[in-house]
Parts: C-alpha cells; sequence; structure tokens
C-alpha cells in the first residue's frame, strides 16, 4: 500500500487519508545564506495536516487503476490501512509511511509529521565567492552613495534614462545590429 499512497502523492502533490489527514507537498523557493555564503536550491517539502477528510472518489479509482481489486475491497482496505497507522501512531516509534514520513501521536491526541529526507538532498548547496558577493555589496553602496549626491541629468544617465540634450535619433545602430545578424546568419548557413 506504501507505494500506492506515495505514487498518488507525487503525482498529485497531496494525498488525502480517511481518519488520518492530508499530506501534501509544497515548493520552497532557493534561499541565500549571506552569513555562510552558501546558495541553497529550490526544495519540495512534505506538510502534513490533520484535518477530516471526506473519502476521495478519486483517489479511490487511482487505487483500483493501481492495484486491480474491486472498489469495496480498497475502501475497506484503506480503512484498515487508516486505522493501523493511528494505532501504529501511539507507539514511541510512530506509524511509519515508507517515503513519505512518520507520524507520532502525542498525548492530547494530535498527530505530529516528520517528514522523510526529501530527494532534493542530491542537489547540494552551492558555494558562493566571498570577493563576488562583497564585491556585489560593495557596488550596491557605492550607487547609493551616487545617487544621493547627484541631481538632475547625472542622475538621469546613471539609471539609464534619456536627458534632455540626448534626444537625438539613433536609428543608425539597430540598423547595423540587424546588419551584422544578417551577415551573421548567412555565413551561419554557407559555411
Amino acid at each position: 500500500m506504501h507505494q500506492y499512497l506515495l505514487k498518488y502523492l507525487v503525482l498529485h502533490k497531496q494525498l488525502p487519508l480517511p481518519k488520518v489527514g492530508v499530506f501534501s507537498i509544497e515548493q520552497v523557493s532557493a534561499q541565500i545564506d549571506s552569513t555562510n555564503h552558501l546558495l541553497y536550491p529550490p526544495s519540495q517539502v512534505i506538510r502534513f495536516s490533520q484535518e477530516t477528510v471526506a473519502a476521495d472518489r478519486h483517489f479511490y479509482d487511482f487505487i483500483v487503476n493501481e492495484t486491480g481489486w474491486e472498489l469495496v475491497d480498497v475502501m475497506r482496505n484503506i480503512q484498515k490501512f487508516a486505522q493501523q497507522l493511528l494505532t501504529d501512531a501511539q507507539d514511541k516509534h510512530g506509524a511509519i509511511l515508507q517515503g513519505i514520513g512518520t507520524l507520532k501521536k502525542e498525548g492530547d491526541g494530535h498527530l505530529l509529521f516528520f517528514a522523510d529526507r526529501p530527494l532534493d538532498y542530491l542537489f547540494s548547496q552551492v558555494k558562493i565567492d566571498k570577493s563576488i558577493s562583497l564585491a556585489k555589496a560593495a557596488t550596491l553602496k557605492q550607487s547609493a552613495y551616487k545617487a544621493k549626491e547627484l541631481e538632475g541629468d547625472e542622475l538621469r544617465e546613471l539609471l539609464g534614462q534619456a536627458t534632455d540634450s540626448d534626444t537625438s535619433d539613433n536609428w543608425w545602430v539597430y540598423a547595423f545590429a540587424l546588419l551584422l545578424l544578417g551577415v551573421g546568419a548567412l555565413l551561419f548557413y554557407y559555411v
């Protein structure tokens, strides 16, 4: 049963288990650790929400298609599986869902979820060169400092905006760029 649950979770980004709750996959964006100069790649995290879930016909149909069992048998097996999970969650080791994580029940009946190690561990963090990050920070500080001193035309020039005196038409730059692209395309085609 574990492999079908994991497959459904991966394909549909959500796994509703009756009497237990909902497992879902969330995307976590890339993060920069500036103190250690590391760039962590984006990853996916499995979250758990303990809420009462109604029977999901799509989920049952998926299990029927994967196993070849009858719908009644699938519903009965999932109910037994969910009950067994809740029973195992009271144990000190918890209920283990292979590939997903572990559920443990607290004294007040609340379920705690500990996700398994995601496949994203294969993508390690990237070391950011300290000189690059320091140079970038220095450039940003210098630009901010200059922006305070500059006024009028100097500020527009720094920001890349046209000034009143610089309104001449530069059509010939675009024409020259198109000419170079055309010559490059001809050379690529015939050589």
